[in-house]
């Protein structure tokens, strides 16, 4: 990850379109000197440590993720790790505004976009000597962590959604194969709802959903040898784009995929045999298969690459410090002890096939339960983050125009060459 410095004044600009106000950059950086985690503190440690995960409040995996940490007390045992519990929803903007405010927890895990503008307000904490004390240890995904050539965070888990799942009973019950094009995929997917009266495959595509949207959009664009920018240039109108975009209207213009439903709907679906194929997350796919009241297990659920021409997107989550912390350096041990072989295998049996901060394995028991996993780990190793490169602080507002253009496209119809050009235009004129 990286900062653009052709353009200086785009960082500033984009915490204003990104949700952390200009007004909380300013109170960050007024309160950098009298804030209670002052240099005056930087060295103390012990007392309550707050750590911010909106993965806690998630069904199965919260549980164990804070069975996972919760016994850290640290290396004189003298820290109590407390966990703060804010919904997705709504976590990134109260991190935003707590954060900008000079308040917040002392470690939090964060998305890649909102870790790219956090950082660029001044309000994360510098991780290089802990890069530095682990090197080789840590594997590539911890390169997510990196702005401006300075490491201020590590992966915390890289659910990655490169990779279709499919109902191995569906399949075998039609005779059909893994689809390894799009053109084999929407047969397939065509097929199963001719055959069986359910839905081929399903995916978001509604703005209403825009975060997990963009995730899954992320894999069409990529798929078919996309990108929204050279990393100097938007790149919005490129001809891979229109592409990628004309196979996903194809897709949902097919009737192969319900429209209107959300993401919760049709991984439910899926996870009750109503649905034949997602483009998914490791993460899902692990929740999916662990409810014993799915007709969809472990066992029978299939996994592949994409049946596009190339990778597609990952989810980054990131283990970040706050900059204000009272506990500085506590709250660097902490994110020592998670990269370390101890709590690296602590907190992998929470998260799944997920590619983690170093190459620890999951369990045994968990591949053979979940033959599917392998693929994921494999997929993480390829797929690519979301952010824009060159644009990474004003990703978000780059992806709401694209996305917003498509559901047009979608609703109303169109020339998505045409359409791409007005996005490509209005977002060179807004951004400069």
């Amino acid at each position: 990850m990286k900062s653009n410095p052709q353009n200086p004044s785009r960082n500033a600009r984009a915490l204003r379109i990104t949700g952390l106000a200009a007004v909380a950059a300013v109170a960050a950086i007024a309160l950098a000197g009298c804030a209670s985690g002052g240099e005056s503190d930087a060295g103390s440690a012990g007392g309550e440590l707050t750590f911010s995960n909106w993965q806690f409040l998630e069904d199965g995996k919260g549980p164990i993720i804070w069975d996972a940490v919760k016994g850290y007390t640290g290396p004189n045992d003298d820290i109590e790790l407390t966990k703060v519990e804010i919904p997705f929803a709504n976590y990134a903007d109260k991190l935003s505004t707590e954060l900008g405010a000079g308040g917040g927890p002392d470690v939090m895990v964060l998305q890649d976009s909102q870790f790219a503008s956090l950082v660029d307000a001044g309000v994360l904490e510098p991780l290089d000597d802990i890069a530095d004390e682990l090197g080789d240890d840590l594997n590539n995904t911890n390169e997510a962590g990196v702005f401006d050539g300075g490491q201020y965070g590590f992966n915390w888990e890289r659910p990655t959604y490169s990779t279709v799942i499919y109902n191995k009973d569906i399949f075998a019950q039609l005779g059909l194969e893994v689809p390894t094009t799009f053109d084999e995929f929407l047969t397939t997917a065509q097929t199963i709802k001719d055959e069986l009266g359910i839905a081929g495959w399903a995916g978001r595509h509604q703005t209403a959903e825009i975060d997990g949207w963009t995730l899954e959009m992320a894999n069409w664009i990529y798929g078919f040898g996309g990108e929204l920018s050279d990393g100097d240039e938007l790149t919005i109108d490129r001809a891979e784009n229109v592409e990628a975009v004309e196979a996903f209207l194809e897709t949902f213009a097919s009737g192969v995929a319900p429209i209107g439903d959300d993401a919760s709907t049709f991984r439910a679906k899926f996870g009750q045999g109503q649905v034949g194929m997602l483009f998914e997350n490791s993460g899902v796919a692990t929740t999916i298969t662990s409810n014993p009241d799915n007709a969809v297990n472990g066992q029978n659920m299939g996994a592949a690459p994409l049946p596009l021409a190339n990778p597609g997107s990952n989810s980054q989550l990131i283990i970040a410090v706050n900059a204000n912390s009272d506990n500085k350096e506590a709250a660097k041990d902490f994110v020592r002890w998670v990269l370390g072989e101890e709590g690296q295998t602590a907190i992998r049996a929470g998260l799944g096939a997920s590619a983690m901060a170093t190459d620890v394995e999951p369990d045994a028991a968990f591949l053979e339960a979940n033959p599917w996993a392998t693929q994921f780990l494999e997929a993480a190793k390829t797929s690519k983050s979301t952010l824009v490169e060159g644009f990474e602080t004003e990703s978000k507002v780059i992806w709401r125009e694209v996305l917003t253009a498509v559901e047009d496209l979608r609703v109303n119809g169109g020339d998505v060459k045409a359409k791409l050009a007005e996005v490509q235009e209005t977002l060179e004129a807004e951004l400069g």
